[in-house]
């Protein structure tokens, strides 16, 4: 995970990460809920 944020902060290379896992998920700096195929609720995450 840190080497996705790394590339991320220092390349700028755009992360797609699907998961279940909320820790995992606090390594992006959004956080998109999806419910039957469409965004319900929208977060940002402090890094």
């Amino acid at each position: 995970m840190e080497v996705f944020r790394q590339l991320n902060k220092e390349d700028g290379v755009t992360i797609v990460q699907v998961t279940h896992s909320e820790e995992n998920a606090k390594y992006g700096n959004r956080i998109l809920h999806l419910k039957d195929g469409r965004v319900e609720n929208e977060e940002l995450v402090k890094n």
